[in-house]
């Protein structure tokens, strides 16, 4: 980052940690403005964005749109403020008008407002309050005909659709409209056309199979770009957090994604350390499609995909540096022997990021699973996904899930009707490491807040290495790890 920037990082770290958010993002703006097109401040400021998007402000929209399209930015960090601003400073969905008349308002002013367009286009809608007022709109389009009228409207609600894979409701009336063939243009804002998955998977066992089944008829999760940061070494990344570890990890290191899914981690790895050598395997041959085709997108053709159950991971005939395993263990019908074969082909001296479902924050998904639980009787497929969403709208929208999962219907699906999930506690992770012969050397904490916390609370654990106060951290606050519990471990040199 260039000197006229550097200066204001320690500002923005310090209002982050005390969450004082809205001076982070003023903060990042400083930086933003006086290193225009330098990539770790997009980066920043795409990540304070992501999480505090009720901070944009008006003046802010030229830079809002700038990031929405920079091909160095994720547009899910970039698109739930877009949406923010538009609700608060724009007419878009005025209720000035009520009925068709409102109706026609709104598209007329949808066919006006081109950053509307872009959000619908980059990002699937992750604000129930728009995605509400847009799904009654495309229903008055369809139903009352005139979505000729409004092309860039119904062009970039078909866009929409793509990406949340046909998640938004739609009634019988809609249904028998879109279905009697008279719209069809209309209809793939309500239906997109997915490719489907082969069958075939790699999978040895019913569990396995059974979860190889379902990413192979919805691919998960959906993407588009990552964020581009600032070029290392896995090496130099390593030795932050275990500073005191053995110089183990060399420069081209050999990297092993164990179900890499649609590519969306492969890809952030591949330019995160770019002299890597990154290869990536999963049971299911539609994601991997999928990774391939992104990642060729971003011009990443570096990374090698193949077929494989990671329990056979010994196949490949060659051990790694390092190994990723992200949102997997607890699909597996053993969490604990397909994370055995991880570690069998992983160097001495070698690491494992591990990032599993934590049990106590999962109960919140159990509840959720609740208000759905008559639905498990049926055959999954795309009604059966959006109905089980939108009951859980119906019945009380302010306590809709937090997570983009929702937004999505293969996210919806490995969210609330996942084929098998067995997640961990501390306890359970602190048994696995010691029976693989792992060393812990780092558990991450989600937020900058939360690690200031940890920090004042454990001063005596710099490192983030002790799985008591890592529990007692938990039980204070139970949905601190509703993404998953995410740490590094190390094979012990021979």
């Amino acid at each position: 980052m260039p000197p006229a920037a550097t200066k204001y990082s320690d500002a923005v770290r310090a209002h982050w940690e005390a969450n004082r958010l809205d001076h982070a993002l003023a903060e990042t703006w400083k930086i933003y403005d006086a290193a225009a097109g330098d990539r770790a401040a997009k980066a920043l400021a795409a990540s304070l964005l992501k999480a505090n998007p009720e901070g944009i402000t008006a003046d802010r929209l030229p830079a809002l749109r700038r990031l929405l399209n920079d091909p160095d930015i994720d547009p899910s960090e970039i698109a739930p403020a877009g949406w923010r601003f538009l609700l608060r400073f724009s007419d878009l969905f005025s209720d000035s008008l009520s009925g068709a008349d409102g109706q026609a308002a709104t598209a007329q002013r949808l066919e006006a407002n081109a950053f509307a367009r872009q959000l619908l286009a980059q990002d699937p809608v992750t604000t129930l309050r728009a995605e509400t007022a847009l799904t009654q709109l495309r229903r008055w389009l369809c139903l009352s005909g005139r979505w000729r009228e409004f092309p860039l409207s119904v062009e970039a609600l078909t866009r929409q659709a793509a990406l949340n894979e046909g998640a938004w409701s739609f009634d019988t009336d809609e249904r028998t409209q879109i279905e009697q063939g008279g719209a069809a243009e209309i209809a793939r804002a309500y239906r997109p056309i997915r490719p489907g998955g082969d069958g075939v998977s790699a999978a040895d066992e019913p569990v396995t199979r059974a979860v190889a089944e379902q990413y192979e008829a919805w691919p998960y999760p959906q993407w588009r770009r990552v964020t581009v940061h600032e070029p290392r070494t896995l090496a130099s990344e390593v030795s932050k957090i275990d500073p005191d570890g053995p110089d183990t990890i060399p420069r081209a290191a050999e990297i092993l994604i164990a179900g890499c899914g649609t590519g969306r981690q492969a890809a952030i790895l591949a330019l995160r350390y770019p002299d890597a050598k990154i290869t990536a395997i999963d049971i299911s041959n539609a994601s991997l499609r999928y990774a391939a085709t992104r990642c060729k997108a971003a011009g990443l053709d570096g990374i090698s995909f193949q077929t494989l159950d990671l329990h056979r991971v010994g196949e490949l005939g060659r051990p790694f540096d390092a190994v990723f395993c992200t949102g997997v263990l607890h699909h597996l019908p053993d969490p604990e022997r397909g994370w055995a074969a991880l570690a069998e082909v992983l160097k001495p001296g070698g690491v494992m990021r591990v990032m599993v479902y934590s049990k106590i924050a999962r109960l919140s998904v159990r509840a959720l699973r609740a208000v759905i639980a008559d639905l498990d009787n049926r055959a999954v497929d795309d009604d059966l996904l959006r109905e089980a969403r939108q009951r859980i709208i119906q019945r009380d929208p302010e306590r809709a899930p937090w997570s983009r999962d929702f937004f999505t219907l293969s996210g919806v699906h490995d969210l609330l009707l996942h084929r098998h999930e067995d997640p961990f506690d501390v306890t359970r992770i602190q048994r696995a490491l010691d029976r693989l012969g792992l060393e812990l050397i780092h558990f991450k904490l989600p937020t900058h807040q939360a690690n200031a916390r940890y920090r004042a609370e454990n001063p005596d654990d710099p490192l983030h290495r002790d799985f008591d106060a890592w529990a007692r951290t938990e039980r204070v606050n139970p949905r601190l790890f509703a993404g998953m519990y995410d740490f590094w471990c190390r094979k012990p040199v021979d």
